[in-house]
């Protein structure tokens, strides 16, 4: 099949925005676009509705979930011919998100409940001196924007913003400055805690991604292959959406659709926290059929400082702190995949790479969360794995 690469870009649900056209307002992913083209230059294609930057699909457009989706219909070009196209996808629903008190005091019980699985409680203050370590050792550099802004919606309702007497601003008063560390961290607590206790939400987010890779999968003859990077919440989704895609029906197809996800890349990774503090199961699921022969590559990116990020290759008992020593069997590993002929069970191969966002990235926030910024260790090896993604 002649087509080409495309690929898939999805961050947390509350971090997801949309370009404006003509508004001047940058989408999440346009600064993470414009780092790839420096590297992959021509190699990479724009918009061609914008001229720029990568193609925006919402999950909804006017109220219409159908209309969202239009947008990669067959007859509406994401790239020009021959060029790496890059889809980023935007869960925007009809009514906003808005802060759940009980559902994240939920959430964190059952974090409570389990964290020895996940550290012991020495290990629990050490991650908290080495998130506010991190914090403390931001910098900003020439200038740059950092892709972890939450929604307006989403800005002002976390627990901590309300302790920092920020959740009394109403979100239409316009635009508001970039939050900082503690402002991402209340963020990304309302849309972990979000994900987990409403299932409804939950279900729309999912299906939204599921109906978006189907339509590239199923309808778009010029997509040969599809490169899924993903973001903190976003790496969960995605792994949500993969562990239920029909892969174990697809392999025993002919140019079958799980030949065409050769890529999974996950930065700053919170998955290892679900499996461990959340009790979310540590299957794959219909994943499970892409390994034997090895069909599809994961590989997971982590700073050592980020609060939210884990290395997923090391033993299910691994503990913040310790070395990155992968898993050797299917007794001690994270995640594992499951022989639906004999019922056993397989270690699911994943390759960390540790990285140094505090060094290497830019643009305030919580820094050692901004994989997408990191133009020296991140961006070139997403931009390698692009360019070795097959394009027959």
């Amino acid at each position: 099949m002649a087509g080409s690469v495309c690929l898939v870009t999805v961050h947390g649900i509350g971090f997801q925005r949309a370009a404006k056209d003509g508004g001047g307002v940058a989408g999440y992913a346009d600064q993470l676009h414009d780092h790839l083209h420096e590297v992959l230059r021509d190699d990479l294609g724009d918009d061609p509705r914008r001229s720029s930057g990568p193609v925006y699909v919402s999950s909804e457009w006017n109220g219409s979930p159908a209309d969202g989706l239009a947008r990669l219909d067959p007859d509406a070009a994401l790239a020009k011919p021959g060029k790496i196209a890059h889809v980023a996808l935007v869960y925007s629903p009809s009514e906003s998100l808005k802060p759940h008190p009980a559902e994240t005091a939920g959430a964190l019980a059952r974090a409570a409940a389990s964290h020895h699985r996940y550290a012991s409680a020495p290990g629990i203050l050490r991650l908290l001196l080495s998130d506010a370590w991190a914090a403390l050792h931001e910098k900003d550099q020439g200038g740059a924007t950092s892709n972890l802004v939450p929604r307006g919606d989403l800005r002002h309702h976390g627990i901590l913003a309300h302790l920092l007497h920020q959740g009394d601003r109403p979100p239409d008063e316009g635009p508001t400055p970039p939050p900082g560390a503690l402002g991402v961290l209340a963020a990304l607590e309302d849309d972990i805690a979000t994900y987990i206790a409403r299932n409804e939400l939950r279900e729309r987010v999912r299906g939204f991604v599921q109906h978006a890779l189907l339509a590239l999968l199923g309808r778009r003859k010029d997509v040969s292959a599809i490169v899924l990077n993903t973001h903190s919440q976003g790496t969960v989704l995605c792994w949500d959406v993969l562990c239920r895609l029909p892969f174990s029906t697809w392999v025993g197809e002919a140019d079958s659709p799980a030949s065409r996800v050769p890529h999974f890349v996950t930065a700053g990774s919170p998955i290892r926290k679900y499996v461990r503090m959340f009790a979310w199961g540590n299957q794959v699921g219909e994943l499970s059929s892409m390994l034997p022969s090895g069909r599809m590559a994961w590989s997971n990116f982590c700073d050592p400082h980020d609060p939210v990020g884990d290395p997923l290759s090391p033993p299910k008992g691994w503990r913040p702190g310790q070395p990155w020593d992968p898993a050797t069997s299917s007794k001690d590993a994270l995640l594992l995949a499951r022989n639906f002929k004999d019922g056993s069970f397989a270690r699911f191969p994943i390759t960390d790479t540790a990285v140094d966002n505090i060094q290497h990235s830019a643009g305030g926030g919580l820094q050692a969360h901004d994989y997408w910024n990191n133009t020296r260790e991140f961006v070139p090896r997403l931009a390698k794995i692009l360019s070795g993604a097959s394009r027959p």
